[in-house]
């Protein structure tokens, strides 16, 4: 049995996430039905994590096994010759068997993107969100600087979510402006479920002047979820990359 390791990328747009769900149409379910079309073979396909519905992928990193070992790179062009285009395969390689897509990974970077302009281009329509009332970026990047370090994030968490210990540590957390569009940019050795978009939600609020600056720092010490903004859209969020430990972090 040979153990593989692929780099994907997708537009999250006309999809129902990452997991497989029935009657819903979603990447891992793709992925899957692509390997077995070109192998014949049934696998289960494992992610770095599982991407909400609509969300994109610049980095996304997966594992599978085959009984039958093939060409990495005859398996990967056959591949993106059934998959459709919004969803491509970057690179496969051989992957040692002990490797493991979601548990080994040390570090992700998460980017959220906004338009902060009047019209927004039709080509970019599911792509960024489009923020029209104008935004304070400064105060948006000054809130964003407090969740740098490692806290309890429960205040950003899902209030679905189960997770026992709520406490991450973000290495990153920055907001770039280039004209009308922002890039809000997180990095972190994880992260919980909507815990970006949460964050994002409250710093849309915070660049509206809708709220303090300082609520990001209380939002932190109650651990309320229920204090924190909306959650944002998710058609502005991407997987950038994921880094595993070991020859300098390479993605795959």
């Amino acid at each position: 049995m040979q153990k593989y390791r692929m780099l994907l990328q997708y537009l999250g747009t006309r999809y129902a996430g990452w997991q497989v769900q029935k009657n819903r149409l979603t990447i891992q379910q793709l992925i899957q039905e692509a390997i077995s079309q070109v192998t014949r073979e049934t696998v289960s396909v494992v992610a770095s994590g599982r991407t909400d519905a609509g969300v994109h992928a610049l980095g996304q990193v997966a594992h599978f096994r085959l009984q039958d070992a093939r060409p990495v790179e005859r398996l990967a062009k056959a591949l993106n010759g059934v998959l459709p285009p919004d969803v491509r395969v970057l690179r496969l390689r051989i992957a040692p068997p002990q490797f493991h897509a979601q548990k080994d990974a040390r570090r992700k970077r998460y980017c959220y993107r906004i338009y902060n302009g009047p019209v927004l281009s039709p080509f970019l329509h599911g792509r960024i969100f489009h923020a029209r009332l104008l935004l304070d970026a400064e105060r948006m990047r000054q809130a964003g600087k407090v969740l740098r370090g490692r806290h309890d994030f429960g205040g950003f968490a899902s209030s679905r979510s189960r997770v026992a210990d709520k406490r991450r540590t973000v290495f990153r957390s920055d907001l770039l402006q280039r004209g009308h569009y922002l890039d809000y940019r997180i990095e972190g050795d994880g992260f919980l479920h909507h815990m970006v978009r949460n964050i994002v939600g409250t710093l849309l609020e915070i660049g509206r002047d809708r709220r303090p600056v300082q609520d990001m720092q209380r939002i932190l010490e109650a651990g309320d979820r229920r204090l924190a903004g909306p959650t944002a859209a998710p058609w502005g969020l991407y997987l950038v990359r994921v880094w595993y430990a070991g020859r300098k972090g390479r993605r795959a």
